[in-house]
């Protein structure tokens, strides 16, 4: 069977890094007057009831096994409670969207040498060039996030996050790509409200306040950011290797750091411009060079060439 068509993959791709930097904005607007923790508790008991409800509206297919649902719960416990947590708590602390973005830019260096080490998925040399770009790029996009006075404290939690996302990844390229999207993401979310609830009980509680800000918030967080930005990246790692699908995330520290202009009045400078269209240009070494395209190439070209 034919896969998607580039076109639709470039436009998923680009959906994909709106929808998930759309995410650190909303996320410093929402945790300015809610407690970072509940928060998420919230987004993710939201997000996961809506996705369930469609996985039983079409009939998804459920883990059967227990090591089917381990696997799914172990990348919940990595993808959305440590993922989440620490950038949620950075944000608790005053990091800046900016600042935040760029320390989980760090996530596709994490996932290559994984990939490389644990999945026996190597960068070819146009790949690893790319990479190099992108993270030029990445430095060069977000020197504004570390203007001014950084809270160390908020950066150590931003990197557990950046740890808990790259560590989910690989994860779940390696053990959760035939898990189906619907069932599978719903359990994910649940499984992450069930790790985050005893630490946010321990640390503020459940309680939000019903204010604008959160509310709109909060329901733009558990749906376009928990279901579609995060439903995309596992769609991303069923049908790509793990480096290809982690190299978007070089776009979004200078995609965060436009768009924190208008919306939390942040300045703009030259370089955040002109690293984001390094990363761009790296982006595109890394997915068009790939090892796993120039192969169904070659078979495609075989297959053509074969007598019928």
């Amino acid at each position: 069977m034919a896969g998607p068509s580039r076109k639709l993959v470039l436009l998923l791709q680009a959906t994909f890094v709106v929808l998930y930097s759309s995410g650190f904005i909303a996320g410093t607007i929402v945790t300015r007057e809610a407690h970072p923790l509940a928060v998420i508790f919230w987004r993710f008991i939201i997000a996961g009831s809506l996705l369930a409800f469609l996985a039983l509206g079409t009939r998804a297919r459920w883990p059967r096994t227990t090591r089917e649902f381990r696997d799914i719960a172990v990348t919940g416990i990595l993808l959305q409670t440590t993922h989440y947590a620490g950038t949620y708590l950075g944000f608790g602390v005053g990091i800046s969207a900016s600042l935040s973005s760029m320390i989980l830019g760090m996530m596709p260096l994490l996932v290559a040498l994984g990939a490389w080490r644990l999945l026996r998925e190597p960068l070819t040399k146009m790949q690893t060039l790319g990479t190099f770009l992108g993270f030029i790029g990445l430095m060069l996009a977000t020197v504004v996030g570390v203007e001014g006075g950084v809270s160390l404290r908020g950066v150590f939690y931003t990197a557990i996050g950046c740890i808990g996302l790259a560590a989910g990844t690989l994860y779940q390229r390696r053990y959760g790509v035939e898990m189906d999207l619907r069932s599978g993401g719903s359990i994910q979310l649940f499984v992450g409200a069930v790790g985050i609830l005893p630490i946010a009980l321990l640390n503020g509680g459940l309680g939000i306040p019903f204010t604008t800000p959160v509310v709109v918030g909060m329901l733009w967080l558990a749906t376009a950011n928990s279901l579609g930005a995060i439903t995309l990246l596992l769609y991303f790692l069923k049908h790509k290797n793990a480096g290809e699908a982690s190299s978007l995330f070089y776009l979004m520290p200078g995609l965060t750091a436009i768009a924190a202009v208008p919306l939390l009045g942040q300045s703009l400078h030259w370089y955040s411009v002109a690293g984001l269209l390094l990363t761009a240009i790296g982006l595109l070494l890394v997915s068009r060079f790939s090892a796993s395209r120039r192969t169904s190439r070659r078979i495609d070209e075989a297959l053509a060439e074969s007598p019928t």
